[in-house]
């Protein structure tokens, strides 16, 4: 299976590359033949993560985002990566196959735009074009902070310091290879004094009915009668509903947010894509997208009411969503909210460390898409969990073992979308406009001028080229 998978990426690479290779001509500039392979292979990669069952995991594209890059996420989406990446390899390329072939004279005048085949100088000016292009795009990771914002209580005025955590009973502990709904309650109690939102991995118990599930809910709610939020994860057994007998079931993975405040979840939500083979035959997907929940944070101790926020309630709101998992590495998978969430609550299950350390990866660049944050907690053996985004790039953990962390979160908080998450992948149409467009648009432009304008532009050329001419023969003084 592995191997098919691999075989069919290295396929798609190599047939973008003949394909960018067989029909670059399209183009009439020197730009737009430059660029049409990046155009290509970022819109390749663009499709592929929306048709395939894993999305981003089964892509090339770059999902180590600690580079000079990373501020161009919020704005313009994965898709600029990878147009990043294939606009490099271009240049190299062309640095390359100059070095090896040689330098080409050319009695042409160099125009980036000019619809008539282009010599190799030509191509090459384009090229060092380009590549001043991409390092003028690093220059913003100079001047804008990658740092994580502060969480002191001495920084309340700007900023909200928020205690998050999660629970990982290890086996060591309980003795259970299979975890119980006790065990994750005792677990939650030891660290709940030190966390304001608390979150068991994906799947932690099973519900075999709705009664069940709100009987273990009023159970948890009892032990953290403190105001402490709890994001519990669970596999739910229902009915079928396309089953008018009603005899058969469907098994979903859940997320119910849940704290002592109220009877009711503050949160919930299903997970809505699936590991294909090792999930989807005894699960069930959903289709119903995230939401948010603007949890009410109370003031810390020793910190006065007036101090932390205005009357009556005197309580700072952290916009909350969540999503599983495999989710995450799929495109765009918070299209459907309307504003930013400060935090996403992320449960996972993975299998192995491989695995997870991508599925790391895949949340962190979620999270910088909509310049926010997420907790993310892998249940798995040797799953990585921690908080990724807004400056937080490191695992912390991995393997069980229940932690917490203080995290900053702006405050007032500017729940404004991101570029990227307002208008999605539609830098591809630039793209697109600049491999394609601009040569079009410049042979159209000479095409409308009016007869005297064009013959002004000829004689100009004309004058340039016997200028240079001139001081290129020898003088007949001299003979």
């Amino acid at each position: 299976m592995l191997f098919i998978l691999s075989a069919t990426l290295s396929s798609i690479a190599l047939a973008t590359i003949f394909i960018s290779t067989k029909f670059h001509a399209i183009s009439k500039s020197s730009w737009g033949q430059l660029t049409l392979f990046p155009a290509i292979w970022a819109t390749i990669w663009c499709v592929v993560s929306y048709i395939s069952p894993v999305g981003h995991l089964s892509t090339w594209s770059v999902a180590k985002n600690e580079d000079a890059y990373s501020w161009i996420l919020p704005l313009l989406g994965p898709v600029s990566k990878d147009w990043i990446v294939a606009s490099w390899a271009v240049v190299l390329a062309q640095a390359i196959g100059r070095w090896y072939i040689g330098a080409q004279e050319s009695e042409d005048e160099f125009d980036l735009m000019n619809p008539q085949n282009q010599s190799s100088e030509h191509n090459m000016r384009a090229t060092g074009f380009l590549a001043l292009f991409l390092v003028f795009l690093t220059l913003p990771s100079f001047v804008w902070s990658d740092l994580p914002r502060s969480a002191s209580l001495s920084t309340l005025n700007v900023s909200t310091p928020v205690a998050v955590g999660c629970v990982l009973p290890p086996y060591e502990r309980y003795k259970h290879h299979i975890l119980t709904l006790d065990d994750y309650i005792t677990e939650t109690d030891k660290i709940r004094s030190n966390a304001n939102i608390l979150l068991w991995p994906e799947g932690a118990v099973t519900f075999h009915s709705v009664a069940e599930r709100e009987d273990a809910f009023h159970k948890i709610r009892s032990r953290i009668n403190d105001g402490k939020y709890v994001g519990v994860s669970f596999e739910d057994v229902v009915s079928d509903p396309s089953d008018s007998t009603g005899r058969r079931s469907l098994i979903q993975t859940g997320l119910a947010l849940i704290s002592s405040k109220s009877n009711e979840t503050h949160l919930s939500y299903y997970k809505r894509h699936l590991v294909p083979l090792a999930e989807s035959y005894r699960l069930r997907h959903s289709n119903v997208p995230p939401s948010i929940f603007d949890l009410p944070l109370p003031p810390p101790k020793n910190i006065k009411k007036g101090d932390w926020a205005p009357p009556p309630n005197n309580t700072r709101l952290i916009p909350v969503t969540s999503s599983i998992c495999l989710d995450f590495a799929m495109p765009s998978p918070f299209a459907e909210l309307e504003s930013k969430p400060a935090l996403i609550l992320a449960p996972a299950r993975t299998w192995d460390i491989t695995v997870g350390h991508a599925m790391w990866l895949q949340a962190k660049q979620r999270a910088e898409e909509l310049d926010t944050m997420v907790l993310w907690c892998d249940g798995g053996e040797g799953g990585v969990s921690g908080v990724a985004g807004k400056g937080y790039n490191d695992v912390y953990q991995v393997g069980p073992g229940s932690f917490t962390r203080i995290v900053g979160v702006q405050y007032p908080f500017d729940s404004r979308q991101t570029v990227y998450a307002s208008f999605g992948d539609s830098i591809l149409i630039l793209f697109w406009i600049s491999a394609l467009g601009l040569g079009f648009l410049r042979g159209n432009i000479t095409r409308y001028m009016s007869p005297s304008i064009r013959s002004a532009m000829q004689h100009l050329k004309r004058g340039r080229r016997n200028g240079a001419d001139a001081t290129t023969q020898p003088s007949l003084l001299d003979l």
